[in-house]
């Protein structure tokens, strides 16, 4: 296995090196590749599955210029959130070009179900959303330490599934009783200033957070006594792990995967604010419950360090050469 030549190909997205996907990358000591024709250099490619990006056909391309290449797909867009809003067209399209693939690594459980359906002839593995302990450490370890000032609410994403309306009402709850506490919308895109400034007009008490580079998103998060995240969508819970490394706890949607493993205590669902009112006032009361949060989650956090996501990687690569070597492939 060791002497196989593996990159990691985008499709047509432009590789920005930034966490999520691309973490394979140095989990993997591998290379990224833009353009398909260098695909003929190695032999085994892991496809990121970018839906608007897959229908293109990238791996039925792909396996009909190599026939011999395996294939390996990594899902990113959250299912929720992407699939069930594409055309049929498309969507159809997508499904057929995950039929060139020779296995498949989802983000979570949920994922996984769905595309070992989807693709019943392939090995499906959960690989969960790998952690960069070590390079968190090199980088943002002076953030360890910071005072805390906010009640983090939200983050912010390219999708309009945020649910900040919610995170805005509980803060207001919030400060019925302390009027001094301060809400933080974290990680803005530029254009969700305006709409999220609405809230923070309306209710006050509520600051934005525009996110132009990591580490000042990973500052401000570290200043949180703890954040609300009421996403209403099935992605890993990205947000969660950060929290979980800067000791910053997060009560969390249960529809993301990561608050179930690592805040569970905080679990809740994304529109039952009763519940959610209920535990950020726990929290305000006791600290000692915040160290214990804390400790548990960054325990439970090495599950996604990268020499168990490298494993994981490796076990799905036996299982596919075994059964080529079986098909006399």
């Amino acid at each position: 296995m060791s002497k196989l030549k593996i990159a990691f190909y985008y499709g047509d997205k432009r590789n920005t090196g930034q966490y999520d996907n691309g973490i394979w990358m140095d989990i993997l000591g591998i290379p990224f590749i833009q353009k398909i024709d260098e695909a003929a250099n190695y032999d085994v490619i892991i496809r990121t599955l970018w839906m608007e990006s897959t229908v293109q056909g990238w791996s039925r391309e792909i396996r009909k210029r190599w026939p011999q290449k395996i294939l390996i797909g990594l899902n990113d867009h959250p299912l929720s959130t992407h699939i069930s809003k594409m055309p049929s067209n498309q969507q159809v399209a997508y499904l057929q070009d995950l039929a060139f693939l020779d296995g498949l690594m989802a983000l979570t459980e949920e994922e996984r179900q769905w595309y070992q359906v989807a693709v019943p002839n392939i090995p499906v593995i959960k690989s969960g959303l790998p952690f960069p302990h070590q390079s968190y450490t090199e980088k943002y370890s002076d953030f360890l330490d910071s005072k805390k000032y906010f009640i983090g609410l939200g983050v912010g994403a390219s999708d309009n599934d945020r649910n900040f309306v919610s995170s805005a009402l509980v803060m207001n709850k919030l400060r019925e009783t302390d009027p001094d506490l301060k809400g933080l919308f974290l990680s803005l895109p530029s254009y969700q200033l305006s709409p999220t400034s609405v809230y923070a007009d309306y209710f006050g008490g509520i600051f934005l957070h525009e996110r132009t580079e990591m580490a000042g998103f990973y500052e401000r998060l570290s200043q949180c006594i703890f954040v609300i995240n009421l996403a209403d969508r099935n992605t890993p819970g990205r947000i969660q792990g950060e929290g979980a490394f800067f000791g910053v706890p997060v009560i969390g949607s249960n529809r993301l995967e990561l608050q179930n493993e690592l805040f569970p205590d905080l679990a809740t669902t994304p529109y039952c604010l009763e519940d959610v009112v209920g535990k950020a006032e726990f929290l305000l009361q006791n600290q000692d419950a915040i160290d214990k949060y804390v400790k548990y989650a960054r325990t439970n956090l090495e599950k996604y360090n990268y020499r168990r996501s490298r494993s994981k990687f490796n076990k799905l690569l036996n299982t596919i050469l075994e059964k080529k070597t079986v098909q006399g492939v």
